[in-house]
């Protein structure tokens, strides 16, 4: 009988050892104090629907694709273009919802013909013997053409790092969104010149004159070609572009656009586009 008296004791004593250590909870301490914090609930474009960030429209990221038109600059005249985009929220306020926008852009054109004047093909008639006049003026006094016709054919890619766009939301009821952007830019052109004809008299359309021309002087070795060597003059310039375009909600996660963007380049060259596409909204 003590050894069991003695048990409970200990018993007894151990549970007042964690009830006081705080082990031991009473009935009912770890229901909810309150209810949960509000979910914030949002047009998203003028669709109702859940939003995980209140106020900056579902949780505010877009992610899409264009394709349109494009002006380039260097006498590369007009072309397509295709850009992908993502955008991702920062903040609500002045009438709309400011996003930060990652972009890329690949474009392409063909200019029309002009008149180049190529030194090289000059020195290469004067050291086949050729008269000064004659190695200037080219076939058929002199086997390659020093003054010709050709066509500027650009490549050009288009990062955004960073770039701001405003879409304003007072007409979310009617599924339209405009909005505004504006951001810095590393743009790489690719460019050469294609002859119009072939005019050489010797090594008639191939290099090193009567091939798609680098910076409009001399083709790459035609071993280069045959391997599908890339060509091109290139450089990279930096500027900045602001742009303008219209968001047409159809549903809760998918929109139309339109968008038109100038860009300014640090040679003081301009590069426009107008575009179109879908995006997907989250």
């Amino acid at each position: 009988m003590r050894r069991r008296g003695g048990g409970s004791s200990l018993v007894l004593g151990l549970w007042l050892v964690l009830a006081g250590a705080g082990w031991t909870q009473e009935p009912g301490d770890d229901a909810p104090q309150g209810p949960p914090p509000p979910v914030g609930r949002g047009t998203g474009g003028g669709v109702p629907g859940l939003e995980l960030l209140p106020e900056i429209g579902r949780i505010g990221a877009q992610v899409g694709a264009q394709f349109g038109r494009a002006w380039h600059p260097y006498n590369a005249g007009a072309g397509v273009q295709a850009r992908g985009f993502i955008d991702l929220p920062l903040a609500s306020g002045f009438g709309g919802r400011l996003s930060y926008r990652v972009s890329v852009t690949l474009g392409s054109s063909t200019g029309a013909p002009f008149a180049i004047t190529n030194p090289i093909a000059y020195v290469a008639n004067l050291s086949a013997g050729f008269s000064a006049a004659d190695a200037l003026a080219g076939p058929p006094r002199a086997p390659f053409p020093v003054r010709r016709a050709v066509r500027t054919r650009l490549r050009v890619l288009h990062v955004s790092p960073f770039a701001l766009k405003h879409a304003f939301t007072g007409l979310d009821r009617a599924h339209l969104r405009p909005y505004v952007t504006a951001g810095l830019d590393a743009v790489v052109i690719i460019t050469k010149q294609l002859p119009e004809r072939d005019e050489s008299l010797a090594f008639t359309g191939t290099s090193p004159f009567d091939d798609e021309l680098i910076a409009g002087l001399v083709a790459q070795a035609p071993e280069l070609s045959a391997q599908g060597l890339p060509t091109g003059q290139g450089n990279i310039e930096f500027g900045w572009h602001v742009g303008g375009g219209l968001e047409l909600r159809v549903t809760r996660g998918v929109s139309l656009d339109l968008e038109y963007r100038l860009t300014r380049l640090g040679g003081g060259e301009s590069l426009h586009g107008a575009s179109g596409g879908l995006s997907l909204h989250w």
